[in-house]
């Protein structure tokens, strides 16, 4: 019971809104880059009639799921075709974003913001890779935190108090597990096979055709390279969900994890993926490294202060 006691104690302790608000920013304006990057391609992914057609997609999905078709047929009796009823819905979506960028109505437009990328997401399933399920996750969390707390216009304007709340620390410490059951299954799995510990998933990752980016080929005359890599995709992972929560080591594994995802946007092009994962980290813990790295630069300038003769 003393350990129940103390770890709800743990739970609900109030937390500063800040790092809410930086997850806030940080999403939004990756949803917003997203949405810039396939600007050309638009109708190709999510149209009626693109590299995977809606009569597919749709499906696919259980019938009680909402499908960009639905909402397309009844738009349909206002007179818009399918195409504009994808051009709307995008931009509905991107005006979302912007509110939510700037702290406006945070709940709602995170909510329409989450709804649009769902329909998105199914609309586009063919395409669909981890960066879109995450992102996903990402929006949900920007529903349910108090992300307008802090770094918002309303904020600014006078019109809602930046305060600690325990809501604040309850929703961040859920993406703080969130991540370390991420992180820690993703590791495991990893683990349980053969191809990460003798580097033929590295050496797999820097070639395939679809990743390829750089020439690596003399990595197969130095194997034991290409093992070490491996191994240390699995102590990063493995050992997230420790690691991370001791100030101790917190801004090592923090700068482990930020390092390994900067070498997957390089090394695979999977520039999306990476940047998703490092907001959803900075969210999750960035407010705790910072706040590590200031208290080691206090005791390191207390340390060497000069004593008066």
């Amino acid at each position: 019971m003393f350990l129940i006691r103390q770890a709800l104690r743990w739970f609900k302790q109030p937390d500063s809104p800040e790092p809410l608000a930086v997850l806030r920013i940080g999403v939004s304006l990756f949803c917003l880059l997203s949405l810039w990057v396939v600007r050309k391609s638009l109708l190709d992914i999510y149209g009626q009639y693109g590299f995977v057609q809606w009569a597919i997609t749709r499906g696919t999905l259980p019938v009680v799921l909402p499908h960009l078709g639905n909402v397309s047929l009844l738009l349909g009796r206002l007179g818009l075709s399918a195409n504009q009823s994808v051009y709307i819905l995008l931009g509905v979506y991107a005006v979302s974003l912007i509110l939510l960028l700037a702290g406006v109505a945070t709940h709602w437009t995170a909510t329409l913001a989450w709804c649009l990328h769902l329909l998105l997401m199914y609309a586009g399933a063919g395409l669909l890779y981890g960066m879109d399920y995450f992102t996903h996750i990402a929006l949900f969390y920007c529903i349910i935190m108090p992300v307008g707390d802090a770094l918002s216009i309303p904020v600014a304007l006078g019109w809602r108090t930046s305060k600690f709340s325990i809501s604040a620390g309850v929703t961040r410490k859920m993406l703080q597990l969130q991540m370390c059951i991420i992180y820690g299954s993703s590791g495991l799995e990893k683990a349980s096979g053969i191809q990460w510990w003798n580097g033929e998933a590295i050496w797999r990752a820097l070639t395939l055709p679809v990743f390829h980016r750089f020439d690596v080929s003399w990595i197969a005359f130095v194997p034991s390279l290409a093992a070490v890599a491996g191994w240390s995709v699995l102590a990063i992972e493995c050992g997230y969900s420790v690691m991370m929560w001791s100030g101790h080591t917190r801004v090592l594994w923090f700068c482990l994890v930020i390092a390994m995802h900067f070498g997957i946007g390089l090394f695979m092009g999977m520039w999306l993926f990476a940047l998703i994962m490092i907001v959803m980290n900075v969210g999750a813990f960035g407010y705790d490294v910072w706040k590590d790295c200031c208290a080691w630069r206090y005791k390191a300038q207390t340390e060497y202060i000069p004593v008066a003769a």
